[in-house]
């Protein structure tokens, strides 16, 4: 079982945060190469995936990006992801202002 599927947790205090591509949900979209979800990358949960939200997990080097509902960016328990969702960095200086 791939390690980096479980142990994530919302970063906390990332609300006012902003970068260049307008919102957290284009920043995913344009520094994933991919197109926007329909739903939630968090196991368990299939609602519509509406923003991107900011995530962190012991195993893995830095914050990221993942598309989320409302509810799931709200949660303060760890989670799993689904497999196969793309992690996308929160770096400003390694993706949107390089």
């Amino acid at each position: 079982m791939d390690v980096t599927c479980h142990g994530w947790k919302n970063k906390i205090g990332t609300k006012n945060r902003e970068c260049k591509c307008g919102s957290w949900k284009n920043h995913w979209i344009n520094n994933s190469g991919k197109p926007w979800p329909e739903k939630c990358s968090i196991l368990g949960c299939n609602n519509d995936a509406t923003l991107g939200a900011h995530v962190y997990n012991p195993n893995v080097s830095g914050e990221k990006i993942i598309p989320a509902c409302e509810a799931c960016n709200k949660r303060t328990e760890e989670f799993s992801l689904k497999g196969g969702v793309t992690l996308v960095s929160a770096n400003k200086q390694k993706t949107c202002e390089k």
